[in-house]
C-alpha cells in the first residue's frame, strides 16, 4: 500500500546562512550554503518534471529534498534540474518508514525490520553518489503488544547503529507524533546511546506543537545533536483537532519571532502544505520568515 502524493505533499526548504537566503541578520547561521534554500519539487507538484523551476529559482530557491522514490525518476528530470541551477540538498526517508504499512527501524517481526533497514541500506548508496550528505529518518511505535517500548528501543539502537555504518552520511532522527519517542527529550536519549558521530536530532516544529513542546524548549534540549530543523505550522488552540496537516506558516500556532531566534545559528527547512496556488505558498513561506529573496 502506498501513500498517495496529495496524502503527503511537503515542501522543504532548507537554509544554512543568511547570504543564501537573503534574510535578516537574525536568521541563518555561520557559512551559508550554495544549495539553500531547497523545496522538494516532487511532492510539491506531483513529480520533479512538472515543477515551474524557473518561477521557484526566481523566489530563491537553489536546492532539492528529495525522496527515495525520486531517484527513480532522476533521469527524466536531471537535465531540467541542472539547467536551472538547483542542487540536491537533503533525502528525506519519512516515507519508508510508515509503522504498519512499510515497517519501521524498531519492527518487532524481524524479516520487517530487515526488508526496512535495506531499502535505507540502498537510498544511503544513492546518496552518497549524489553528494547528500543528511538522510532524515524516524522511530517506529511498538507492534500493538508485541512489543515492550525497551523492546523497540532496543531495536532503534540497532538500527541507527547499522545505518550509521552505512557510510559517512549524517542520520538525522525525527520525532513524529504519535509514534513512540516524540519528545525532544527521547529524541536526545536514543541519539545518545547510539553514541555514532554521524547520528544526530532533526527537529519538525509541527510536530513539537503536537507534542506539547515549544520550538525554543525543544531545540535546548536537543542542544549540540540537533543538525536541522523543519518549519510547517499546527493548530494547538483550544478546541482544535491535533492533526498533523502541515499547515502553511502563520496559519496555525507556531510564533514567527520564537522560530526565528532559535533557529539563529541552524540549517532548517520549511514545510507547508500548498493549497490551490502551491507557487504562491512556496514564496509566502520565505516572506513569513523575512526572506528578502521572496519579495
Amino acid at each position: 500500500m502506498k501513500i498517495t502524493r496529495r496524502e503527503f505533499i511537503q515542501v522543504g526548504a532548507a537554509v544554512a546562512g543568511a547570504a543564501a537566503l537573503k534574510v535578516e541578520p537574525a536568521l541563518g547561521g555561520q557559512g551559508g550554503n550554495p544549495m539553500s534554500p531547497a523545496i522538494n519539487a516532487s511532492n510539491f507538484f506531483g513529480w520533479i518534471g512538472n515543477a515551474p523551476l524557473a518561477e521557484l529559482t526566481g523566489f530563491g530557491y537553489r536546492g532539492l529534498e528529495l525522496y527515495p522514490r525520486d531517484l527513480e525518476d532522476r533521469d527524466l528530470w536531471k537535465a531540467d534540474v541542472e539547467k536551472a541551477g538547483f542542487g540536491l540538498l537533503f533525502m528525506n526517508a519519512m516515507p519508508e518508514l510508515r509503522p504498519y504499512l512499510t515497517g519501521s527501524l524498531s519492527d518487532a517481526v524481524e524479516r520487517n525490520r530487515r526488508a526496512t533497514l535495506d531499502r535505507l541500506l540502498r537510498v544511503l548508496e544513492q546518496t552518497r553518489r549524489l553528494q547528500i550528505s543528511l538522510l532524515v529518518v524516524a522511530p517506529g511505535r511498538p507492534a500493538e503488544n508485541y512489543q515492550t517500548p525497551a523492546e523497540a528501543r532496543a531495536l532503534l539502537v540497532a538500527s541507527l547503529r547499522e545505518l550509521a555504518d552505512g557510510g559517512d552520511t549524517t542520520i538525522l532522527l525525527e520525532a513524529a507524533p504519535w509514534r513512540m519517542f516524540a519528545s525532544s527529550k527521547e529524541i536526545a536519549a536514543v541519539v545518545d546511546e547510539v553514541e555514532k558521530p554521524n547520528v544526530a536530532a532533526a527537529l519538525d516544529l509541527g510536530h513539537a506543537l503536537l507534542n506539547g513542546e515549544s520550538p525554543s524548549e525543544a531545540s535546548k534540549t536537543l542542544g549540540a545533536r540537533l543538525r536541522y530543523v523543519q518549519v510547517h505550522d499546527a493548530d494547538i488552540s483550544p478546541g482544535s483537532a491535533r492533526l498533523d496537516r502541515h499547515l502553511p506558516l502563520g496559519e496555525g500556532s507556531l510564533k514567527r519571532e520564537e522560530v526565528r531566534e532559535m533557529m539563529r545559528d541552524l540549517p532548517f527547512a520549511v514545510g507547508i502544505t500548498p493549497l490551490a496556488d502551491p507557487l504562491s505558498a512556496a514564496k509566502a513561506a520565505l516572506e513569513w520568515l523575512g526572506s528578502a529573496a521572496a519579495t
